[in-house]
């Protein structure tokens, strides 16, 4: 990095064609720069004289932003730093195979940036990551691949440039040496899977077809060369731990060392009466253990746990004590506690959960960096076990007990707004009320600000989260609803108050509802629910548009066609559709011949409801009943005398009672049975833990190892384990060709009997044929150029 900066001290206004770097008796670098290309040479003195020994041509397509060289300079492993027009070079020599490989290049464009702004770039004490246009250069896209070194640093920028410029062929041969160098040796190579992991969300949006074969390949491996049963509780089946070298700080615990180094030189000395003295000290400390059992063993114990003391030395009764009945209930427990076979597997979503360790604290706390794991939600991440351990140990780790915070908080404004709008006042004075609603304004201003916080982190996906609606509706409806009340004088007469208490009670019950969604045989049918109503949403729309239609046809038949008043009976309206003529009216039978009057003697006095399609609301209203087998709307008229309205009440059954809600419910059975309801809870739960990381967690927070480690590992019920593999054998989803040494080691430790077909075992040899195909031709196009150099060097 040094000789990076130095470079750019000595970087010169004048361009060159032609830059000549040599080491005295070693080597010698000449770099000459055409229209389209770099050419290198590297040459080596042998008896006084300079021979090449390789040369390398490099094509770039940066020829708009001039191909001059500005300076160059030698590493002290003889790597050379080229600094060009278009940007920075760094070349390697090697002794061994005789060839010139480029390991890093940085895209430079002075259009926008000067020298002196990439002088400040560079000015850190390591290589800024390679920019987006640094990898079109295509010498260096095979230099990567090919190089472990180079393709570990560099593979998620890489990778991320192959999925944007949606090179197909680039993508798979990334993926597959990822995978070719973490089989090879899977303790120390792990880290290559942090590549894939890495650009899972441009993954998840171009190309999610990787993340299935990610996901399957990946199932149930481990970052060791065998598997290993151990007995474990029985209740730890997909319970996550991580390997995080702890340290632990003995300096706390200094004086009780020292304490006990004097005890020990007391010990050792003949002394009759150092004796006596130290049974006696003894028998004090046993007497006291007696007496303050619990509390001494639970002081002990916190003493240990946060190293105030340690067992170096255990020379008294105090340590001796202790010691002893810690290895007593170590055994109690393994005797009593019963214990099942569990078998330990990697989550391969290597990096996966990590935030970026560069970051500003406060636009961090304003607007969070999102994590892979946060902007991939792909539903082939849950579908194996993998994905379900990774969730168990992010809700274990943190998301437990932020989640039960938040129901706190929500519960305590349930109950505050419950209270105050519910216990009659005969029990409740004024002021206690006055005081309830206040403390419900404050806890609704909280949960509303969060709410906001992610409205507008994400608008769309907020949106389209129904949930988050009826959220904002909650909230904002029972702090209007309080301080409403808190500014009412008459609040016994006000008729507005009452239905906003009403409603704002019906929101927050079902917000409380909500909460249950974590566990998970609520939480699948809350699923189920989001997910049918997602996918008949546009259904519905469409049903709503025919209910307006036929609300509407109904409005223009049955409306009154003159005005009328429901408070003055008019004699001379002879309207049909007039609510006084349609009111049940009772008349007089006039003699002993049942002849009935003429006129009514009374009428029952008609309301809004006489005749519902006066209006164009209640008609809407009319045909909701309708559509559910209420025809008493429509009792007022004559079939007979109104085929009208008999022709639309038919076409209304037929079209919608019949068809249409026939099909709602077709279409209802199968959006519940297509899906896998227990992978929809899961990534429901992952949508939770997603809103805790962003929302509630501090930035530092987001970045400590206990909670966002590197590697996972989770522990398997060796019986569990057997069936889930026996299923996957069944439906054709276990022979994986990545890791087959593992998967038969697997099968052997489980004592699993599964033979391959034909057909799979000529896939396996055809694979392996490829594989030495590809590295022959590699080998020949070696051979060809270290041949082609012999003769350059022979003429």
């Amino acid at each position: 990095m040094d000789t990076v900066a130095a470079l750019f001290e000595k970087a010169i206004n004048d361009k060159k064609k032609k830059l000549i770097v040599s080491i005295e008796n070693l080597i010698k670098w000449e770099i000459y720069s055409d229209y389209n290309n770099i050419k290198l040479e590297v040459f080596k003195e042998i008896n006084t004289e300079w021979k090449l020994i390789d040369k390398k041509i490099e094509n770039f397509p940066y020829s708009s932003y001039g191909n001059d060289l500005i300076a160059s300079s030698l590493t002290n492993n003889n790597d050379i730093v080229i600094l060009t027009t278009f940007g920075i070079l760094i070349y390697t020599f090697s002794e061994i195979n005789k060839s010139i490989s480029l390991n890093y290049f940085y895209f430079m464009s002075y259009r926008n940036k000067s020298l002196s702004d990439y002088k400040e770039i560079f000015s850190k004490s390591t290589l800024p990551l390679p920019n987006y246009d640094s990898f079109k250069l295509r010498g260096w896209v095979s230099d990567v691949i090919n190089n472990k070194l180079s393709l570990l640093k560099y593979g998620v920028e890489f990778l991320t440039f192959a999925i944007k410029e949606h090179k197909l062929e680039l993508i798979d041969d990334i993926y597959k040496k990822c995978m070719t160098y973490f089989k090879e040796d899977p303790m120390n190579n792990k880290s290559f899977l942090r590549i894939i992991t890495s650009a899972m969300p441009l993954l998840n949006k171009y190309y999610p077809e990787y993340i299935l074969k990610y996901s399957s390949e990946t199932n149930m491996i481990i970052d060791s060369s065998v598997y290993s049963i151990k007995h474990q509780n029985k209740n730890l089946h997909l319970y996550s731990s991580f390997q995080y070298p702890q340290i632990a700080n003995l300096s706390k615990s200094l004086l009780w060392t020292k304490y006990y180094s004097k005890l020990y030189r007391f010990y050792n000395k003949s002394n009759l009466l150092i004796f006596i003295l130290l049974i006696i000290y003894y028998a004090i400390q046993a007497l006291i253990v007696l007496l303050t059992l619990p509390l001494y063993l639970a002081t002990f114990y916190i003493l240990s746990k946060y190293n105030f003391i340690n067992s170096i030395y255990a020379s008294d009764v105090f340590s001796f004590a202790y010691l002893l009945a810690n290895k007593i209930f170590r055994f109690f427990l393994q005797k009593f506690i019963t214990t099942t076979p569990t078998i330990t597997f990697i989550i391969p979503y290597i990096n996966f959960v990590n935030y970026s360790k560069d970051y500003n604290g406060l636009i961090e706390f304003i607007r969070p960096q999102p994590s892979p794991f946060s902007k991939a939600v792909n539903r082939n991440i849950y579908k194996t076990w993998n994905g379900e351990a990774l969730i168990n140990f992010k809700w274990n780790a943190y998301g437990i007990y932020y989640y039960t915070i938040i129901w706190i908080l929500f519960m305590a404004l349930l109950g505050c707004f419950t209270a105050a709008a519910t216990i009659p006042q005969q029990y409740i004075n004024d002021e206690v009320r006055h005081q309830l609603f206040i403390a419900s304004i404050i806890l609704g201003i909280i949960h509303l600000i969060f709410e906001i916080r992610r409205f507008s982190y994400n608008f769309t996906k907020w949106v389209y989260n129904l949930w988050n609606i009826l959220d904002i509706i909650t909230y904002v409806l029972s702090i209007y609803t309080s301080i409403y009340w808190l500014q009412t004088n008459d609040k016994n007469n006000n008729y507005l108050l009452i239905p906003l208490l009403s409603f704002s009670c019906l929101f927050l019950d079902i917000k409380f509802l909500l909460f249950f969604r974590v566990f998970e045989y609520i939480g699948e049918y809350f699923e189920i629910f989001d997910r049918v109503l997602k996918k008949i949403s546009f259904f519905l729309l469409v049903l709503f548009i025919i209910i307006i239609s036929f609300a509407h046809a109904f409005y223009i038949l049955l409306s009154p066609k003159s005005e009328f008043s429901l408070e003055q009976h008019n004699t001379n309206n002879n309207d049909p559709n007039n609510p006084w003529n349609l009111a049940p009216s009772y008349s007089q039978i006039i003699d002993n011949d049942g002849i009935i009057s003429s006129n009514p003697f009374m009428i029952l006095t008609p309301d809004e409801n006489t005749n519902m399609f006066a209006d164009i609301r209640t008609s809407f209203f009319a045909m909701v009943l309708l559509l559910i087998g209420d025809l008493s709307a429509l009792s007022n008229w004559s079939y007979i005398d109104n085929p009208s309205v008999a022709i639309l009440i038919g076409l209304f059954s037929i079209l919608i009672a019949m068809y249409l809600m026939n099909l709602l419910i077709g279409m209802l059975n199968i959006a519940i049975s297509e899906e896998n309801n227990r992978v929809s809870y899961l990534i429901w739960k992952a949508e939770i833990l997603i809103e805790i990381e962003l929302l509630y967690l501090l930035p530092r927070q987001r970045r400590w190892k206990t909670w966002f480690p590197e590697v996972i590992h989770y522990y398997a019920d060796a019986d569990k384990t057997r069936i889930e593999i026996e299923r996957l054998i069944r439906d054709g989803g276990w022979d994986k060709k990545e890791f087959i040494k593992m998967q038969d080691n697997l099968l052997e430790i489980l004592q699993i009997k599964h033979n391959l077909n034909v057909n799979e075992k000529l896939e396996i040899v055809l694979d392996k044929l490829k594989t030495l195909e590809n590295s022959h031709c590699e080998i020949l196009k070696k051979l060809n150029k270290l041949e082609t150099l012999e003769n350059f060097v022979k003429n």
